[in-house]
């Protein structure tokens, strides 16, 4: 009797010194990455553009990312999938400038809206962080050929907008 306890006392210490440890250790190597998203438009994450250098267009891959130890903020990852343009602008320098609005929650209404300059070539991926607070988010990307404020025209435009909700820790 007395061995059959010890074996499942040994048993039971072993259960609990390996679950905290690989719990240590997950919390530890807590890494940003991908949040849970739910896409609410046609295009799912991918914008396509047409941006200012000389007709360039292509597609733009887009992903927010979130870290656990850095509650209510996220992360947006743009990554240009393939670029292309027209003339002698575009055989001169092969970039695509392309100027990104980017909303979330509330949008203009409230301040949480965002600019990104991209100089999109090919695999080249740009980050900007945004701060929703945490719990569930609202987000919409677009290239816009007018400012958010109206106050400037810009050769450019996107077929459809990315939006989206999405959870943040």
């Amino acid at each position: 009797m007395k061995l059959r306890s010890f074996a499942v006392r040994a048993f039971g210490a072993a259960a609990v010194a390996t679950a905290l440890v690989t719990g240590v250790a997950g919390t530890v190597s807590a890494a940003p990455a991908p949040a849970p998203i739910l896409h609410t438009s046609f295009n799912g994450p991918t914008l396509a553009v047409l941006g200012q250098n000389d007709f360039c267009n292509g597609l733009i891959d887009t992903v927010v990312e979130t870290d656990p130890a850095r509650p209510g903020l996220a992360t947006i990852a743009f990554t240009p999938r393939g670029m292309n343009g027209v003339g002698p602008g575009w055989a001169q320098n092969p970039v695509c400038k392309v100027k990104v609005t980017v909303a979330w929650n509330l949008g203009i209404y409230t301040g949480q809206l965002k600019e990104i300059d991209l100089f999109a070539s090919q695999g080249q991926t740009v980050r900007t962080e945004i701060n929703p607070g945490s719990g569930v988010a609202r987000l919409e990307m677009s290239v816009l050929p007018v400012s958010p404020w109206f106050n400037e025209l810009r050769p450019q435009t996107s077929y459809g907008a990315v939006a989206a909700f999405f959870i943040v820790p």
